[in-house]
């Protein structure tokens, strides 16, 4: 299974739009909003999608243009090295952040007393998104920078072929599949699964019925997140860790490219999952949406009385005849 060009170009053009306006969007309201703004569980959504509009202006355009030209907007190694960074920067960032968050929310749902103490808020909430920050933006400098300026780029290849450079170091390669990629993405799934679960079994616990309709968000935003990363990010990491294993790069190399196009779009969709899963910001969109048709002036065509003039046109007729 391969992708055209075109098609990834199309495809990027009409989704990365309005995920943009989005993310700009929901940023607007969590930074004005005090109650967004304070509240511990926005935090490290706010971090992504601010990582998120950054990635999308920068690397998911630049990917847009080579998709559309056929090769890369400025042929230059610096532009290369640049490019890939913030590509994989990103990536990893997004990814590592999702799966804090998703471990953080079992923490603010059932022991939501640990950051009462400025201590513990520090140590379990702050502390965790500042490394994941230090931790990708030093992994990708020393990885990338150090190691990918042996290889020539090829101007004509997505992100000038520097990419995949983690298959000569076997170590190397195996710490970016199974620690970078393959556990977030678990942790993601796992967790995101569980606190449906655990909700359930906590009201069975205390002896409360489980009405499934009281929990239709919070099951529907669960499966959601858990089928997009399974669905569109599972596929390019295994053949990743099958690749940096031994497996030879000729082997599923066109499913392989396209796997990898298909996880990109995990980001695109994460602006429109944040604003379905928080109930503010969904009723803000809902009263723009409201205002925005009240200001649309409708414009409906005015029918005339066209018997009465018929009616005038046949008396005048008769005082001819007459």
């Amino acid at each position: 299974m391969f992708i055209p060009s075109i098609i990834r170009f199309w495809l990027f053009l009409i989704v990365v739009i309005p995920s943009s306006f989005c993310i700009l969007f929901n940023l607007y309201h969590f930074l004005v909003d005090r109650t967004l703004r304070q509240g511990l569980n926005n935090h490290v959504i706010i971090i992504i999608l601010i990582f998120d509009f950054l990635y999308n202006i920068f690397n998911i355009i630049w990917l847009t243009y080579f998709y559309y030209m056929g090769d890369s907007l400025s042929l230059r190694s610096s532009f290369c090295l640049i490019w890939l960074y913030i590509d994989y920067t990103g990536y990893l960032l997004l990814l590592l952040l999702a799966a804090w968050g998703s471990i953080e929310r079992h923490i603010l749902i059932f022991n939501k007393n640990i950051f009462l103490r400025k201590k513990k808020r520090f140590l379990f909430h702050y502390f965790p998104i500042i490394i994941i920050i230090i931790y990708s933006f030093f992994y990708c400098i020393i990885i990338y920078f150090f190691r990918s300026s042996v290889i020539a780029p090829d101007y004509v290849k997505s992100r000038c072929n520097l990419t995949y450079y983690t298959n000569d170091t076997s170590l190397i390669g195996i710490w970016d599949s199974l620690i970078n990629n393959i556990l977030p993405t678990l942790i993601i799934v796992i967790f995101s699964l569980t606190l449906l679960l655990r909700v359930w079994y906590r009201k069975y616990r205390m002896r409360q019925r489980f009405h499934w309709r009281n929990y239709k968000k919070l099951t529907i935003q669960s499966l959601s997140i858990s089928i997009i990363y399974i669905i569109l990010y599972f596929p390019s990491i295994i053949l990743n860790l099958a690749y940096t294993i031994g497996l030879s790069s000729n082997i599923g190399a066109d499913l392989y490219s396209s796997t990898l196009y298909l996880s990109y779009f995990v980001g695109l969709f994460i602006p429109f999952l944040s604003m379905v899963s928080l109930p503010e910001l969904r009723a803000k969109f809902k009263k723009l949406f409201r205002f925005y048709r009240r200001a649309t002036p409708i414009v409906a065509p005015q029918i005339l009385p066209m018997n009465h003039l018929d009616h005038r046109r046949i008396v005048g007729k008769t005082h001819l005849a007459k």
